[in-house]
């Protein structure tokens, strides 16, 4: 009976050989089409990574143009509103400081007004002193009441600039005649 097992062992072999061959052989080519595959897989996902990002690129580019250009429109009105704001105020603020030198001159003039009323008053008194005395020269009266008319007509200029009416009876007016006592002796 050895010789049937022999006879079966052979071909049995044989195929068995024939069929390590063939499975190494699917084998084979089952790891090559896995790798290629695996390479056309990795071309696809690279052409699909690329063409999202693309795609995403582009729409953020249009969505960064749009913000940028909202982002500009609300920055230009901005700054019109503060442009608009910082003119009125500084408007304001140009009343405010024309009020305020108006107020200080007024100030100013009104002691100026009031020095130059005392200073009139005072050569007016030395006038009188000086015409009733009989010693002084005629020149000197008369550079006395020129400087009377000066200052009077100081004093109404001051008053016209604060817009106070000149008083009646103030200084010499037009067509007046200086009236000069000599002093002969």
């Amino acid at each position: 009976m050895d010789r049937p097992v022999d006879v079966f062992v052979e071909p049995l072999s044989l195929l068995s050989s024939d069929l390590a061959q063939i499975a190494a052989r699917i084998q084979s080519l089952e790891n090559a089409y896995s790798a290629r595959m695996a390479a056309a897989a990795a071309q696809l996902e690279e052409a699909l990574r690329e063409k999202i990002t693309a795609s995403l690129q582009q729409r953020l580019d249009g969505e960064l143009q749009e913000g940028t250009r909202v982002i500009r429109a609300e920055f230009d009105e901005r700054m019109r509103q503060a442009t608009d704001q910082w003119t009125t105020e500084r408007q304001s603020l140009m009343k405010e400081i024309a009020s305020l030198r108006a107020i200080a001159d007024r100030r100013e003039l009104s002691t100026e007004i009031a020095q130059t009323e005392t200073a009139l008053s005072e050569l007016r008194n030395r006038l009188d002193a000086i015409a009733n005395d009989p010693t002084v020269s005629a020149s000197k009266l008369l550079r006395a009441t020129a400087r009377e008319a000066e200052l009077q007509a100081y004093l109404n200029g001051l008053r016209f600039k604060v817009g106070i009416p000149s008083k009646d009876g103030d200084g010499m007016k037009v067509g007046d005649s200086v009236v000069i006592e000599s002093a002969t002796a």
